[in-house]
């Protein structure tokens, strides 16, 4: 089975040579070294979530597009063999289950945010909403000065591209189903 980081790193090499980019244009745009991006490719280096959106937007694709496998008639998946994207001293999982690929303009998550935890959103691509159901626990979504709080059968859909806030406000771990959709690129 490929990992994680496997997979980010063939997924950013595709991305990078079907566009035409070399290491140092692709630097450029994302404000990630040429060395890094070099380690990353090789996979030699396992980048953090704030890493992996910093490729989403300077290259202007999901983050799942450096996450995803290649896709087959059918997918069985099963949370306990997904490495989840991490934040937040670990407070903050994110499963990727259903990923972004050409063609299809949103991508699934499941989401687990230990009490305590507060995570900064990453901005998305420009258009990006968001959608967000909790099954479990409580989630504060801070934008600017005003303040969301959604609990267990709560969604909500948000812009992606502004800044906001998570936050786990209750007494229980977060368990909730995030949807991203994209604009169509």
């Amino acid at each position: 089975m490929e990992t994680l980081t496997q997979r980010v790193a063939e997924n950013l090499k595709d991305i990078r040579k079907k566009r035409g980019l070399s290491l140092e244009q692709t630097a450029s745009a994302t404000g990630i070294s040429k060395s890094m991006l070099s380690q990353i490719e090789r996979g030699e280096v396992n980048p953090t979530i704030t890493t992996v959106y910093k490729l989403s937007l300077g290259l202007r694709v999901p983050v799942t597009a450096f996450t995803s496998e290649k896709m087959v008639p059918i997918s069985h998946i099963s949370k306990k063999f997904i490495a989840p994207l991490t934040e937040s001293d670990g407070k903050y999982r994110l499963y990727p289950l259903f990923n972004y690929s050409e063609g299809m303009n949103f991508e699934i998550f499941t989401l687990e945010f230990d009490v305590g935890g507060e995570m900064q959103g990453h901005q998305q691509l420009p258009g990006t909403r968001e959608y967000i159901t909790i099954y479990r626990g409580e989630l504060t979504l801070i934008f600017n000065d005003r303040e969301y709080i959604l609990s267990e059968g709560d969604s909500a859909s948000y812009n992606a591209f502004d800044d906001y806030v998570y936050k786990n406000t209750g007494d229980c771990m977060i368990e909730a189903s995030v949807i991203v959709q994209y604009p169509v690129i």
